[in-house]
Parts: structure tokens; C-alpha cells; sequence
């Protein structure tokens, strides 16, 4: 490459960050304040869901741990959903939906619920869960498995992620398990980590690595800032990369 890649123009080594819930306020944070924002025993999932996207985690964690935290074929129901919250865990089997009732029990305001089920053939999860969850004030909904009721779940904006959408539902025979570590798709959740989740999938962050994977995260972030810039100065995005 000819150009260095700090010419075009001076670059600041802050991220402009927007506040939750308020369009066109943005606040600045050096990579230095990152550490000192987790020290504190609360962390702000809303500032954080705000500003990072399931590919920039996705990529953090793979340059971190050589997996990237997909948990695969997840989507949302509705376009243009974002969660982010500590994980509440359950294991069913897809014709018991009762086991998801004790779960939704004790779950707390804020929490992600992930359900693992035991395959696709039976939704788990519908409108009155949704309606359930909802007023309990959870953070949404993560279905490995399939849902019911799409359209009475999306006009009650409460967020689901799901692998299928059928008609039918088994019983509630509340014989799974509840606050235990779960295998979807090879991926490990264990009760207390972090999903993110938006339009681009789910993704799971083990709690023990969460502030490195945020400040990767965020590294990651501003080197994009920074490519972007250039091909706002015309750069080619094969010479910026060095391809």
C-alpha cells in the first residue's frame, strides 16, 4: 500500500456512543474508560445493546476464544429486534410446553430466557407465554426449537428469536429442567451468561469473558469507523485491507 492508513484525516481514538432511547445524543468512550465503566458490579446491557451488533461480538469472540457464539438458525420473528440480558435457562422436550410455565416463574425483570428444545416438531412457546413473560418485564425470548402464534406475538412487540414457526403444541407436562447448562447446536449456555441478539442471529458470551469481549468488541467497532472513513476519502476497500 502507498497510503498510510492515518493520511486522510485525523482520527480520534474515542467511540461516540448512542444513548439508549435517545435519537441523535451520543456520548464519547475511550478504550481507558471501557475497563472502568465494567468495574462496577451493574452493568448497563441497554447502552451496550445500543452500540454493538451480533457481528462485532460474534467477531470478538471468535478472535478471542476460535468460536464465534452463533447459536445457529436463530432469527427473529419481527425485523428490527434487539435484546441483550443475562441468560435464565430451560431444557424441554418439544411436546412439554409446561416446563417453560416454571421457568417464566423464576425468571427476573430483565433476564433472557433461552429454551433448548428437544427438536422442532412442537412449539413451545405462543402468544399467552409471550403475554406472560411481557409482564413479568423480561428482556425476550430465545427458542431453540419452534413457536406458535407469530402474528399475536409480533403485535405484542415482545421479542422472540426462534428456528421455526408451526401450528401445533404438545402438553404441559412440566417434566424438563430449569437453571441448567444447555448444548444448542454444539454451542454451551450456561445459566448467567450474555445474549445479544438482533436481526443478524444470537449470540452467547460466557460471563467469565464478558468485559474482554465488550472492549474487543468495541476495538473492533472503531477500526470499522476508521475503514469507513477511507472509503468516504475514496480509498478501495481491497487497498485499505491490503489485499
Amino acid at each position: 500500500m502507498d497510503r498510510e492508513l492515518g493520511q486522510p484525516r485525523e482520527l480520534d481514538n474515542t467511540l461516540e456512543l448512542d444513548k439508549p432511547k435517545e435519537q441523535g445524543k451520543k456520548m464519547k468512550i475511550s478504550p481507558e474508560g471501557i475497563l472502568k465503566r465494567f468495574s462496577s458490579p451493574h452493568i448497563d446491557f441497554e447502552l451496550w445493546k445500543e452500540n454493538l451488533t451480533t457481528p462485532q461480538v460474534s467477531d470478538a469472540l471468535q478472535n478471542l476464544t476460535g468460536s464465534n457464539g452463533v447459536i445457529p438458525g436463530l432469527k427473529p420473528l419481527k425485523e428490527d429486534t434487539e435484546i441483550m440480558g443475562r441468560v435464565f435457562t430451560t431444557n424441554t422436550a418439544s411436546n412439554d410446553w409446561g416446563t417453560v410455565l416454571k421457568a417464566i416463574d423464576m425468571t427476573k425483570k430483565g433476564d433472557v430466557l433461552v429454551i433448548c428444545s428437544s427438536d422442532d416438531d412442537n412449539a413451545v412457546w405462543g402468544e399467552l407465554t409471550s403475554k406472560t413473560a411481557q409482564k413479568k418485564r423480561l428482556e425476550g425470548t430465545v427458542i431453540y426449537g419452534a413457536v406458535r402464534d407469530a402474528k399475536a406475538i409480533k403485535n405484542l412487540n415482545y421479542p422472540v428469536f426462534t428456528r421455526k414457526v408451526v401450528p401445533n403444541a404438545g402438553k404441559p407436562l412440566n417434566e424438563g429442567e430449569v437453571d441448567v447448562a444447555l448444548n444448542c447446536g454444539e454451542i454451551t449456555i450456561n445459566p448467567g451468561d450474555i445474549i445479544i441478539a438482533d436481526d443478524c442471529g444470537v449470540v452467547v458470551i460466557p460471563q467469565e469473558i464478558l468485559h474482554k469481549v465488550i472492549k474487543e468488541a468495541l476495538d473492533i467497532k472503531k477500526r470499522e469507523k476508521k475503514i469507513i472513513a477511507r472509503i468516504e476519502d475514496e480509498w478501495s476497500l481491497s487497498e485499505i485491507l491490503g489485499i
